[in-house]
């Protein structure tokens, strides 16, 4: 048999038929008509007996014959029908009068459905029989579904009831209909004080903190909502409480209301405050830090270079071969020192907000042929190519700062240089963008690329996403084998910042890395033809 048929029979109640009758034949008669319904049939052969019945089991339908001795069938129906479990039980009436021995206004006193007149037609019999007993399938079939319904509902309340966060719900005028206690609790407010109150006599401008946002007007906002107020609480001071709410519909797709949660967050907020006073704290004092250091540029660089220039001035005296070789000893590391002490002050000045940039008309084809004239020793030292081409577009005359773009371009040929065994190190200028024109607003602008190309050993993919971050280098070796602080980069990517560009780089382990930045520079004049270069071997114009 199919188990989806045998499931819906065993959802089908058993029909049971009482029938009441003193005389066994027509008992037997009447079982006998009813048996090809399939029904479970019970026999009672008194009034009393019937009761009995009654206390033990429920039936679909009562036949029940009026004459019978001690209690007769009226007097069984009226206490039938006081019983409570019965008392909506369908009686028919079976009997032996015709319908004129009986009184038409007594015929259904006690609580009769049906009359059936002697002579009893079979057919007539089963069909009202049938008819009642299919009324009574359906109505306990009801009755289960409502006690799911039920067992639903309780189980549902008792979770509501028992959960750690509080739970509301509001019509769609924002009153609220329904509380679970932990809401009570968060609010102070008991239950059957907040039915029927709005929304705002409870979270009130007057007790609204930080507002996210607000429960918003249906008909331009029916989404999921969450704020964050702080409420007054009787005799409890103040909370900070997260409400989160979405609009729920009713059956005609029409809004009906909110229902939301309510959470007591004031520990979070009250950690979070600390976290962030702590982290305020924190920048204070790095930033102090970082002044101090800028504020100390000037005593710690001076007697620094006065180290340096007596350590000059004793090389030109005579020494003998060991006096001389201890002299340049403290005067390279003199040097050496002298750099990461600026490397240093300058990031301190950066971070302290303390770096301004001069406005200055010059020419960028000059500054990149002087930081090629100055790094040429050390490039010419290791068999390096350091060459340089400077675009046709570029300006010869723009405005900015030359001093800090000769320390970006310095500091990025320097690496270029210093991480080079082989090869050539090339410096590419040109003209990407034109920039705004010249207007009431200022003068025009002129977005100008800077490039600087290395045959090195390169970096791998993983650890240039951080080369521009200040204490960062590509190689834990490389302080070791090649020196320096780490701040460099971090201090061109701040300049190149503050000239109005940007920066990157780009780079393949083993074959040489590129980094580029670009510059937004006031242009003064460009060039209708290309000028000489300054150096024809390092420098060109293309």
């Amino acid at each position: 048999m199919n188990k989806s048929v045998e499931s819906q029979r065993s959802s089908v109640p058993e029909i049971r038929i009482l029938i009441v009758d003193d005389n066994a034949v027509k008992r037997l008669a009447l079982q006998a008509v009813l048996a090809p319904l399939g029904y479970t049939i019970v026999e009672a052969d008194s009034g009393r007996a019937a009761l009995r019945r009654l206390l033990a089991e429920d039936f679909a339908v009562i036949l029940l014959d009026v004459r019978m001795p001690f209690l007769d069938g009226f007097e069984t129906a009226s206490l039938i029908r006081q019983r409570r479990q019965s008392e909506m039980t369908p009686i028919i009436f079976v009997t032996a009068f015709t319908s004129d021995e009986i009184e038409a206004t007594d015929r259904y006193v006690e609580g009769a459905v049906d009359f059936i007149f002697a002579p009893v037609q079979p057919d007539e019999l089963r069909a009202k029989v049938s008819v009642f007993a299919n009324l009574f399938v359906q109505a306990e079939m009801l009755a289960a579904k409502a006690r799911e319904v039920q067992v639903s509902v309780d189980q549902l309340r008792r979770v509501t009831d028992s959960a750690p966060i509080g739970i509301f719900e509001t019509d769609s005028r924002n009153r609220y209909v329904y509380t679970n206690p932990r809401w009570s609790v968060i609010a102070g407010i008991p239950a059957e004080e907040a039915v029927g109150r709005d929304w705002d006599s409870i979270v009130g401008a007057g007790h609204r903190g930080d507002r996210i946002v607000e429960l918003g007007d249906v008909s331009t906002d029916p989404t999921e909502t969450a704020c964050r107020y702080e409420i007054k609480v009787p005799g409890s001071g103040s909370r900070i409480v997260l409400a989160t709410s979405r609009s729920v519909l009713d059956v005609n797709g029409a809004f009906a209301g909110w229902v939301g949660t309510l959470a007591d967050i004031t520990a979070e907020t009250r950690a979070e405050a600390a976290i962030l006073d702590a982290r305020d704290a924190a920048n204070d004092a790095s930033q102090q830090k970082s002044v101090f250091l800028a504020n100390m540029s000037h005593e710690i660089r001076t007697p620094m270079n006065g180290v340096i220039g007596m350590t000059d001035l004793l090389l030109e005296t005579e020494l003998d071969d060991l006096q001389l070789d201890l002299t340049h000893t403290v005067r390279d590391s003199s040097e050496a020192l002298l750099v990461i002490i600026n490397d240093i002050l300058d990031f301190s000045k950066v971070e302290a907000g303390m770096f301004q940039l001069e406005s200055i008309d010059f020419d960028p084809e000059a500054t990149v042929a002087s930081v090629l004239d100055l790094l040429a020793q050390p490039a010419q030292a290791k068999g390096l190519a350091l060459v340089a081409s400077v675009d046709s577009a570029v300006p010869t005359v723009i405005t900015g700062d030359p001093g800090r773009l000769r320390q970006i371009l310095t500091n990025l040929v320097g690496n270029a240089i210093k991480f080079s065994q082989t090869g050539e190190v090339t410096v590419q200028v040109r003209v990407d963008d034109v920039g705004a024109e010249a207007g009431p607003e200022g003068p025009a602008t002129t977005a100008i690329t800077f490039e600087v190309t290395d045959t090195g050993i390169g970096i791998a993919p993983g650890e240039l996403a951080t080369i521009f971050d200040p204490f960062i280098q590509a190689d834990t070796s490389i302080s070791r084998k090649h020196g320096g602080t780490g701040l460099g980069l971090a201090i061109c990517s701040h300049l190149v910042t503050l000239m109005g560009g940007q920066y990157g780089a780009t780079s393949e382990l083993g074959h040489g890395s590129t980094f580029w930045f670009t510059i937004q520079a006031q242009t003064i004049h460009i060039p209708s033809t290309p000028p000489q270069p300054a150096t024809d071997q390092l420098l060109s114009r293309t």
